[in-house]
């Protein structure tokens, strides 16, 4: 018998090829759910429905919400609902929750605004995990937005040095309609 005659041996009987198509499924299963989580992981998604802001920070959206835009320098995303937005920018800092208001406000905010009023009192915030942070309320004009805005933000310092920036906003007058949910997703939000 020839080498190449060997190799023409019938299939074996069906009965024994019936774990062909389970192991077939599982793979498929495995592969779809490992791609999946590969998949979630570079956009930035947690599998807990969660949003990774950098390698530091995670925040939840609240049903509505949906992430717009990530952006670096500082590294940050954008989620929106509807006209209301929150901005969150994580960066490594060494002051207080209210040194990073005030860098923020002078070197980011301030800078943008055609006119901008704050809030003269800075409100204490306490976020679900213990951390501690500063909040203030403004309205201004921006150049690239047609309407005013008002806005909240909230600034916290975790004791490893991560500054975190949550800067909820929506056009004047809407942003009341929205502020259950941000000081939602801002209270829970995980931070390092």
């Amino acid at each position: 018998m020839s080498a190449e005659a060997g190799s023409l041996l019938p299939p074996p009987p069906l009965r024994e090829r019936r774990w062909i198509p389970a192991i077939a499924l599982v793979a498929l299963i495995v592969g779809v759910v490992s791609g999946g989580h590969v998949l979630s992981d570079a956009l930035g998604q947690a599998r807990e429905g969660a949003v990774a802001v950098g390698d530091s920070v995670e925040i939840a959206p609240v049903p509505g919400w949906e992430l717009a835009e990530r952006f670096e320098d500082p590294t940050g995303i954008r989620l929106t609902s509807g006209s209301a937005s929150l901005d969150v920018a994580e960066l490594a800092f060494s002051g207080t929750d209210v040194d990073l208001l005030r860098e923020y406000v002078d070197n980011v905010l301030a800078p943008q605004a055609e006119q901008l009023r704050l809030s003269e009192e800075v409100e204490p915030v306490r976020l679900e995990n213990g951390l501690t942070g500063s909040r203030i309320a403004y309205v201004g004009q921006f150049g690239d937005v047609q309407t005013p805005v008002e806005g909240e933000i909230t600034t916290v310092v975790s004791p490893l040095g991560t500054g975190v920036v949550f800067d909820g906003w929506a056009p004047t007058g809407q942003l009341q309609l929205s502020l259950d949910d941000l000081h939602a997703m801002i209270e829970t939000a995980e931070i390092a």
